[in-house]
């Protein structure tokens, strides 16, 4: 399930706008660099920057009004199966445009194009707007032309297969050159509909990755108005754009041991850095440190004052060091193409786990309003094994009932409808853990102990909130993890490699994840959940559970399932069952559960992690239930 977050559109200027103030606000408060601020002035409208609220929205449209910067606010689909940010309304109409096909049993051909001045100093016109519509003016009426942003455009090529490919491209870059001139970089990628994907995310995916690696029919290297280049994708807070200056880019993509670099510095030193990013940004790298670090409060301080940051040489020069060294990391070619076959295998549905048929009974009876109890019931009973494992859950230690239950029935009356759509669904679901043997660090039993633990433990922090029990703490708990699943499937190789540097270098398996594959299996989670179409709170309790102040809403139970699962590592007493990497929750981490439990504090956190040892001690009979 996609994520809606906002984009701010700029439109222009109203007279008598005060443009020093305005390019001051730019700089300082959004990032953006000069090259973005000349383009934003010079040829608007154009994409300016994407919150997460609308509120976030509406106070940067407020400020900008004051100084007489005129901007729109548009819904976008900010997911991590799309490459980029795709507004609402084109989603939506490409979804459309689907099912046109699969009603006249034609098909389509998804194309993209990229298109970026061949010299930096130059500015293009946006994809959107006018230009959108003078190259829709050149194609078909039964194509459509969809400008997602300021570089990139969509052609939905109506009965268009593979053969007909080559025509489109040539067309459109024929058509690029006649409205922009020669003097363009165009890329290009294609997907066809639905011989290689049915989803719109599927769609994109593919095409982008085809642009990238420069797949193209009939013109192998033709699609170049001049020298080859990769230019910047359109601002957004989630792309860290590469628009950016370079230092801001490195603090925000800094990973896995670069990080951990930058979170040794000086306090002093690390803070000529930060000082010249955008007080937001200052805080976010704030919240990505360990909540015990040593920095924490000291750097705290200086954000909250702002201090002016003391010139020192020798700590601009250590600085400059880790910058290039970032920089040198990221352009490794392995670590994108790496990223490229993950994000290329997600998006083949032959490649991905299905929702068991149970399952998907469960959640239906669940979203459909007229449903009773007793239909729950009557599913449920109709699956002896997922029956045996309900009642066994229910008779344990966990839940304590004098007498025994005996029946489904009893179970729904006792319990409730809603904690037992979330047991019996997460027990159903968890079927994925049965799919196919493990290699590497895991073993299915391993990864269902933990997954179950997890679960028990996430139901018991939220007691004391009826709201997040609701919100399937349960199931979240179970599939928490089942991202990693997905990666020892299909990479086993690299998922060895990165739990050996775990040893070797002391960090969390996420972070190095992020470092090797450029992304981690919480955001897999996120994908695969979203395409089994969970609600959104399971979807961000899954995705956001180890950084939940990352996330655009529903942070208190991703908060919850990430403690859950530190309080489970934190519970096993023995050597040999000690955690397999490090224990870390992060200061953003902690605010949100400090806010949530009152009083918290690593006294209160050490008690927390004994009950955890009572849950999993009173349990042990649970974590056969699959077997």
């Amino acid at each position: 399930m996609s994520d809606t977050r906002f984009r701010l559109i700029f439109k222009g200027l109203d007279p008598g706008a005060q443009l020093r103030k305005l390019v001051i606000f730019f700089r300082k408060e959004l990032g953006l660099s000069e090259e973005k601020i000349r383009s934003l002035l010079t040829t608007p409208p154009r994409v300016l920057w994407e919150v997460s609220t609308t509120n976030d929205g509406e106070l940067i449209q407020t400020a900008l009004e004051q100084i007489g910067c005129r901007t729109s606010l548009e819904p976008v689909k900010a997911d991590p199966s799309y490459p980029f940010v795709i507004s609402k309304k084109h989603h939506d109409l490409m979804n459309q445009e689907l099912s046109k096909i699969l009603r006249t049993r034609a098909n389509l051909v998804l194309f993209l194009a990229q298109v970026v001045p061949q010299q930096p100093e130059s500015v293009l016109p946006s994809m959107m707007g006018l230009l959108e519509n003078q190259v829709a003016g050149h194609f078909r009426e039964s194509d459509t032309v969809i400008g997602i942003d300021d570089s990139r455009l969509i052609i939905l090529g109506f009965s268009t297969d593979s053969k007909g490919v080559g025509h489109l491209r040539n067309k459109a870059i024929r058509v690029f050159k006649e409205l922009l001139g020669n003097e363009i970089r165009i890329s290009t990628g294609y997907s066809l509909f639905p011989e290689e994907s049915r989803s719109i995310q599927g769609l994109i995916r593919l095409a982008e990755v085809k642009r990238e690696k420069g797949h193209s029919p009939a013109l192998s290297d033709a699609h170049t108005a001049g020298p080859q280049g990769k230019p910047a994708r359109c601002l957004s807070a989630s792309d860290e754009a590469k628009s950016k200056p370079s230092l801001q880019r490195c603090l925000a993509r800094a990973r896995g041991r670069i990080f951990k670099r930058l979170a040794d510095l000086d306090p002093q030193v690390l803070w000529v850095a930060l000082s010249q990013l955008p007080q937001t940004e200052e805080r976010e790298f704030l919240a990505r440190l360990p909540f015990d670090s040593p920095l924490v409060a000291t750097l705290e301080e200086m954000i909250d004052a702002q201090r002016q940051p003391i010139s020192d040489k020798a700590a601009e020069h250590h600085l400059e060091a880790i910058i290039r060294q970032i920089e040198l990391e990221e352009g490794l070619d392995e670590r994108k193409s790496t990223q490229q076959e993950v994000l290329s295998k997600l998006n083949r549905v032959e490649s991905l786990p299905t929702l068991p048929a149970i399952a998907a009974h469960i959640f239906r009876i669940a979203s459909n309003p007229n449903s009773s109890a007793d239909d729950l019931t009557k599913v449920i009973e109709n699956d002896p094994p997922l029956t045996s494992k309900l009642l066994k859950i229910v008779n344990s230690a966990f839940y304590g009932f004098p007498q025994k239950i005996g029946t489904v029935k009893q179970v729904v009356v006792i319990l409730g409808t809603e904690e037992i759509v979330d047991l019996s669904f997460g027990l159903a679901a968890a079927k994925v853990f049965e799919a196919s043997p493990l290699e590497g660090p895991y073993d299915p039993k391993t990864l269902w102990h933990h997954s179950m633990g997890t679960a028990l433990i996430a139901q018991d922090l939220c007691k004391k909130f009826p709201e997040h029990q609701k919100s399937g703490a349960f199931t979240a708990g179970l599939l928490h993890d089942f991202g990693k699943i997905f990666l020892m499937e299909n990479f086993p190789q690299h998922y060895a490699e990165i739990h050996a540097d775990i040893a070797k270098h002391n960090l969390p398996l996420f972070e190095l994840e992020e470092e090797k594959l450029g992304l981690n299996h919480a955001a897999i989670g996120e994908f695969l959940a979203s395409n089994w179409n969970l609600p959104d709170a399971l979807v961000q309790a899954i995705a956001f559970h180890h950084q939940p102040f990352s996330a655009s809403g529903h942070s208190q139970i991703a908060a919850i399932i990430g403690l859950a699962d530190y309080l489970y590592y934190q519970a096993k007493d023995s050597p040999e069952e000690e955690s397999p990497f490090p224990l870390q929750l992060t200061f953003g981490h902690w605010n949100i559960l400090t806010q949530l439990f009152k009083g918290l504090d690593t006294e209160e956190l050490k008690k927390m992690a004994q009950d955890a040892v009572a849950i999993l001690k009173n349990s042990q009979d649970l974590f056969a239930i699959l077997d």
